[in-house]
């Protein structure tokens, strides 16, 4: 199943003026729930392990959640859809590097 591209909306714009990541966490936690946002950290986690070829079936068993949901990070990754977000995580993690004593 393709998903439709994104429109460029009103949300994706707002979102990409948000410099502070204060102002970050209060939009995503006036706009989606608490378990919302633990599945979308869920599916960085099997981006993560993923791309140390850590095997489906351990990733599922890991996080708890289900074979299906790592399947379909797996595709998102094969598919490219994952390397914008791939080059930013990296980003992230040199930066928290750096700052650790």
């Amino acid at each position: 199943m393709n998903t439709p591209p994104l429109k460029n909306t009103r949300f994706i714009d707002c979102l990409c003026m948000i410099v502070e990541a204060e102002d970050m966490e209060a939009v995503l936690k006036a706009v989606l729930t608490q378990k919302e946002i633990k599945e979308i950290e869920n599916r960085l986690q099997i981006f993560e392990m993923l791309s140390e070829h850590i095997p489906q079936r351990d990733i599922a068993t890991s996080l708890g959640v289900g074979i299906a949901t790592v399947t379909r990070g797996a595709r998102a990754m094969r598919e490219g859809q994952f390397d914008v977000l791939a080059k930013h995580l990296s980003k992230v993690k040199n930066a928290s590097r750096k700052t650790t004593p």
